[in-house]
């Protein structure tokens, strides 16, 4: 059943006590997600002996709390991805520099040609998940860690949730804010190139218009793409906030919080392996369980770059994404809405498909300039941040269990513990429903 189909039909009951029956083992403790941040700060690009290393640490704490943990490799096409990537770049430049040459004789057409342009430029990531089966016979691997409670039992819930978060890191020329504004330029250049095309086939344009067209227009766009093409991937970010924090966050959740045998939500915890070099990881995970995903009401909570700020982005699918703010706004969290182009998360696959999918992250605008850099350091991580992404998946969870639950059981939908943070803000907040 796909996400808005769940979202839109009726619940008709209130939330179990605890949110959906769930018990808080022990309060969600920040200072051991940040002792995760601290043993995980070091370069973990994918295909590395630090990615390996990471991998290990992981699936070691997953156990230690008590869950079975498998792996599931899969392979990397990390060099394809890049030879497409610059191929991608290369039509895009000579379909620019074509627009400029045709625009005395034929703007329409020019204007066609840098519309093209405009949309080929966030393609290297858009189509970055379609490459990743040639991956196989070429030597790189990745693998995620997906962790579930012993007890066969809870497999009989209604409902489940997926905490997931990617371990791998990558460092690049240009940090992730630098990139995405260019991109953002690129694809702003080509659109008022091809707004002119199309005025100009209408009517005469302006001298200044034409030195824009015809001139130094195209050349800006070349000169913006010849830089993203130069963006090599390397491997000198420690990755604290992007994304040794979404992993603490995780394995915080992995120690403090378990369902009860019989109550109606089944919790998976996903390491995800590869985001950084294409989402390889979550459209493995997508695809290996497709059936599964579908089963029963399923939504996934990805955990990405949380450790910064003092408000909370959400992406994702729709009715995700308003599930979220809703239980953002009724714990006090300030929350806003994210989309990016010349970026990608975990939670992209799920939402293409229909599924319930969202990602919740720190402020990743305000440090754009710091992540996928060597500067990506502990030291810039905020124990505050962490905890509220930890109360604010823990709350979504809850609130997804709160739809599904049995009948004749009654009460909040939120646990006891959240509660108490919600009243020390808002006294008259007490229920979840």
């Amino acid at each position: 059943m796909e996400c808005q189909q769940l979202m839109s039909q009726p619940v008709g009951v209130e939330g179990p006590s605890g949110c959906g029956g769930a018990e808080w083992v022990d309060r969600f403790d920040e200072a051991r997600a940040w002792e995760h941040v601290r043993a995980l700060s070091y370069p973990r690009r994918v295909g590395s002996l630090g990615e390996r290393r990471a991998c290990r640490y992981v699936r070691r704490r997953l156990e230690e709390y008590g869950l079975e943990c498998r792996r599931e490799r899969f392979g990397v096409p990390r060099r394809l991805r890049a030879l497409v990537a610059w191929g991608v770049m290369g039509l895009c430049a000579g379909l620019v520099i074509g627009g400029g040459w045709l625009w005395r004789s034929a703007p329409l057409g020019a204007g066609v040609m840098w519309l093209v342009a405009a949309w080929l430029v966030n393609r290297p990531w858009a189509w970055a998940g379609r490459l990743r089966r040639s991956g196989e016979a070429r030597g790189i691997r990745s693998a995620n860690l997906v962790a579930t409670q012993r007890d066969a039992a809870l497999a009989g819930a209604p409902a489940r949730v997926v905490f997931m978060a990617h371990y791998d890191t990558k460092s690049q020329l240009l940090p992730t804010g630098l990139r995405v504004g260019l991109v953002y330029a690129a694809m702003g250049i080509c659109l008022v190139l091809a707004a002119a095309g199309v005025a100009a086939a209408v009517e005469p344009t302006p001298d200044r218009v034409s030195r824009l067209a015809a001139g130094y227009g195209p050349w800006v766009v070349v000169a913006i793409l010849g830089v993203l093409a130069a963006n090599v991937t390397g491997n000198r970010s420690p990755g604290a906030l992007d994304n040794a924090t979404g992993v603490g966050v995780l394995l915080e959740l992995a120690r403090s919080w378990r369902p009860s045998a019989g109550e109606p939500l089944e919790v998976v915890w996903v390491a995800s392996g590869s985001e950084e070099a294409g989402l390889d990881g979550a459209w493995d995970f997508l695809e290996r369980h497709e059936s599964w995903w579908r089963e029963k009401p399923t939504l996934l909570v990805n955990l990405d770059s949380v450790g910064a700020g003092d408000m909370v982005y959400l992406a994702g699918e729709p009715g995700s994404v308003a599930l979220a703010e809703e239980v953002a706004s009724r714990l006090g969290i300030g929350w806003a809405r994210l989309r990016v182009v010349g970026a990608a998360m975990d939670h992209q696959p799920f939402a293409a498909q229909g599924l319930c999918a969202v990602s919740l992250l720190g402020d990743v605008v305000r440090h754009a300039l710091v992540l996928h850099s060597a500067s990506d350091r502990p030291e810039r991580v905020e124990h505050a941040a962490m905890r509220r992404a930890g109360l604010l998946a823990e709350g979504v969870a809850r609130a997804w269990a709160a739809r599904y639950q049995r009948p004749g059981r009654s009460g909040s939908g939120l646990s006891p513990n959240t509660e108490s943070e919600i009243g020390s803000r808002d006294p008259g907040i007490t229920a979840y429903a």
